[in-house]
C-alpha cells in the first residue's frame, strides 16, 4: 500500500483465504481477550463513538451486517473533476484494510457463507468512518489517484494557504485533517492504523485531541514494512500523548517479520519510545485477503490498534463518569494477568504491556487523576532515556517528547489536574496462557534502540528536528 498504510492487516504476503474448518483458531484473539465474558456482562461498547480514519470501507461485507456505522465522507477529491474519491468501495485493494480495522471493532462474527467471521471487541459501539481516498504518500498521490484536500463533512475543498489567524487554517493532509475533524465532530476515540510524514497536520490534530480528552490510538510499524518506512519520520504514533500500539502473536511473542528480513534489526517489531500497549496482531480472522473478499488470516499492528481502542471504549461504557484520560490511567495499571498493579513502562517494544479489558472493568478509573499517562511532561520520565546514553537533563534532550509539549497544548499554562487517588478495588480476573507468556516478556525483554522522531511542531523548530535526527 502507499506510504500512509504500511502497517499491514491485509497485506499481500500476510492474508490467506481460510476454509470454514480452519477459522476458529484465527479467533484466538477473541478467546484470549474473553469476548464472550465481556459481552455476557454487557460490555459491548454501546454509546461510545469511535472514529476510524482509513482509505475506504466496504460496509456490505457480511461481518459488518447490523453494525452501527456512519460514513462521514471523503477527505480526498479528484483534482481534475473536484469530485470526492468514493468513501465506500467494494474494491478490496482500496477497502480491505479499512474494512478489517472496522471489523475488529464491530464485526458480528459471521461470514457470508454462514461460517465464523471476524468478531469485534465492541460490537455495539458507534463507528464513524472518515475516508482518505487510497492513502496519500508524501507527493500527494493516493495509490495512483492524485488526492486533492477535500472536506467531506462540509462538501468543499480546504485551503492550506489561508492566513494563520484564519479559523480554518490547517497544514495537514487528508489523514490528519480527518482526525482533526473527528475531534471537532465529537468522537470519543480516534483510530488510525497508518504511517504518515505529516507533522504539520498531526501536531495540531493531536493538540486538539489532547485538549478535548480524546485519545488518538495509532499503530506502530510492522516488522515486515519496508526498511525505509521503519527509519523515516512517521506520525502520528511517534507524537507525545498518542496511544501507540504494537502487536503480539498467539504465544505472547512480539510480532516478527519472518526469516526474509533485509536487516536483522527489523526481524521483530520495533515499537516506539512512547509505546503504550500491546494486543493481538497476527493470524487473526479478517474479512478479506489481499485480492478477494472472504474470511482470511490477517497480520499487523493495524489489527492490534482497534483492539486497544476497543478496550478504551469498554472502559468509557462501563464508567460513564470517567474521562478517557482516567480510563488510560486504569489501563496502564491493569495490563497483563495480575489485576491491579503499579504502572510501569518497560521498553519501546512492550510499553506498559498487554491491554487487559476484563481487569480494566474491575477497577474504577474515576479514582485516578484526569491526566493522560502517555503524555510526557518531565525529562525524568523513563521514556526520555535512550539506552546507552546519559539520562535526559531537560525536555529539550527528551528527543521526541516535546512534540507537543504541555505549553503547546495548553498555552495558558494552567490546567485542572487532579491529584492521584487510591483505587477502590482490585482486578482478580483469570488470564489465558498466551497472555501469561506475554507478561513474562515484559520482565526479561531487552530495550530497543531509539525511535526516529522529529521534534518540530512549527517551522521554527527545525533546528531541534535536525538534532533529533543526529541522535538516532
Amino acid at each position: 500500500m502507499a506510504s500512509t498504510m504500511l502497517l499491514g492487516g491485509v497485506g499481500a504476503a500476510n492474508a490467506v483465504a481460510l476454509p470454514e474448518n480452519e477459522r476458529s483458531s484465527a479467533l484466538w484473539y477473541a478467546d484470549g481477550l474473553r469476548f464472550d465474558e465481556l459481552q455476557a456482562r454487557g460490555a459491548t461498547g454501546e454509546g461510545v463513538k469511535i472514529a476510524v480514519i482509513d482509505a475506504a470501507l466496504n460496509p456490505d461485507v457480511a461481518e459488518l451486517a447490523g453494525a452501527n456505522i456512519t460514513v462521514k465522507g471523503s477527505y480526498c477529491a479528484f483534482p481534475d473533476t473536484g469530485t470526492p474519491v468514493p468513501a465506500v468501495s467494494d474494491d478490496v485493494a482500496r477497502a480491505g484494510h479499512g474494512t478489517s480495522v472496522v471489523a475488529m471493532l464491530v464485526g458480528n462474527g459471521t461470514s457470508a457463507d454462514g461460517g465464523p467471521g471476524t468478531r469485534g471487541i465492541v460490537p455495539d459501539a458507534e463507528v464513524w468512518f472518515y475516508s482518505t481516498g487510497t492513502g496519500e504518500d508524501s507527493a500527494g498521490d493516493a495509490g495512483g489517484v492524485k488526492c486533492e484536500k477535500y472536506d467531506g463533512a462540509r462538501g468543499e475543498f480546504y485551503d492550506t494557504a489561508l492566513p494563520s489567524d484564519s479559523p480554518d487554517y490547517f497544514l495537514g493532509r487528508a489523514d490528519s485533517y480527518a482526525a482533526w475533524n473527528a475531534v471537532r465532530d465529537g468522537a470519543d476515540i480516534v483510530v488510525y492504523s497508518g504511517l504518515d510524514s505529516d507533522i504539520y497536520g498531526w501536531t495540531p490534530a493531536l493538540e486538539a485531541a489532547l485538549r478535548a480528552g480524546v485519545p488518538i490510538v495509532a499503530g506502530t510499524p510492522n516488522p515486515d514494512g519496508d526498511v525505509t518506512a521503519q527509519t523515516r519520520l512517521n506520525y502520528p504514533y511517534a507524537l507525545n500523548g498518542v496511544v501507540a500500539v504494537s502487536g503480539l502473536d498467539n504465544e505472547g511473542n512480539i510480532l516478527t517479520g519472518g526469516g526474509d528480513r533485509l536487516d536483522p534489526m527489523f526481524g521483530e517489531a520495533r515499537g516506539s519510545r512512547n509505546l503504550g500497549f500491546l494486543s493481538a496482531g497476527t493470524e487473526l480472522l479478517v474479512p478479506s485477503s489481499s485480492d478477494a473478499w472472504g474470511p482470511s488470516l490477517g497480520f499487523g499492528t493495524s489489527l492490534a490498534t482497534p483492539l486497544v481502542a476497543g478496550v478504551i471504549a469498554l472502559g468509557l461504557e462501563e464508567f460513564p463518569e470517567a474521562t478517557a484520560n482516567q480510563v488510560l490511567q486504569a489501563m496502564v495499571r491493569t495490563t497483563g494477568p495480575n489485576g491491579l498493579h503499579e504502572s510501569e513502562w518497560v521498553d519501546r517494544k512492550r510499553g506498559y504491556g498487554l491491554a487487559n479489558p476484563m481487569s480494566l472493568l474491575n477497577v474504577d478509573p474515576t479514582k485516578f487523576p484526569d491526566e493522560n499517562p502517555l503524555f510526557v511532561t518531565s525529562s525524568d520520565d523513563p521514556r526520555c532515556s535512550v539506552p546507552g546514553e546519559p539520562p535526559a537533563a531537560s525536555m529539550d534532550e527528551c528527543f521526541w517528547a516535546f512534540s507537543p509539549t504541555f505549553e503547546d497544548v495548553w498555552p495558558s499554562g494552567t490546567s485542572e489536574e487532579a491529584g492521584p487517588k487510591e483505587p477502590s478495588s482490585e482486578a482478580t480476573a483469570a488470564w489465558p496462557a498466551w497472555a501469561t507468556v506475554a507478561i513474562v516478556l515484559l520482565v526479561v525483554g531487552v530495550a530497543g534502540t531509539a525511535i526516529i522522531v522529529p521534534i518540530a511542531v512549527t517551522r521554527s523548530r527545525r533546528g531541534k528536528t535536525q538534532q533529533a535526527q543526529q541522535r538516532v
